[in-house]
């Protein structure tokens, strides 16, 4: 069943591991592993049991949702250049 927003119903609480976590984000183990140290925001893992750990995906969807949007002058290309 989607929802307005395009999502599926009960893909809020659908686990993914790290690596699903690092292809949601287009990041790397270290940025992600640096951020869940530095960043207060990020979403945190649950632990499933001894070496399994994994992230809410509603949670993830939600951080990435509440970043800030880079306004076109602060990119750092210009369109004029081919």
């Amino acid at each position: 069943m989607m929802r307005k927003d395009n999502r599926v119903a009960g893909e809020d609480l659908r686990l993914i591991n790290k690596n699903e976590l690092c292809k949601m984000l287009a990041a790397s183990e270290a940025s992600v592993d640096r951020w869940l140290r530095s960043d207060p925001s990020f979403p945190q893992p649950r632990r499933l049991g001894p070496g399994s750990i994994r992230w809410v995906q509603g949670e993830v969807i939600g951080f990435i949702e509440q970043l800030a949007k880079v306004e076109y002058e602060d990119h750092a290309f210009s369109p004029d250049l081919g």
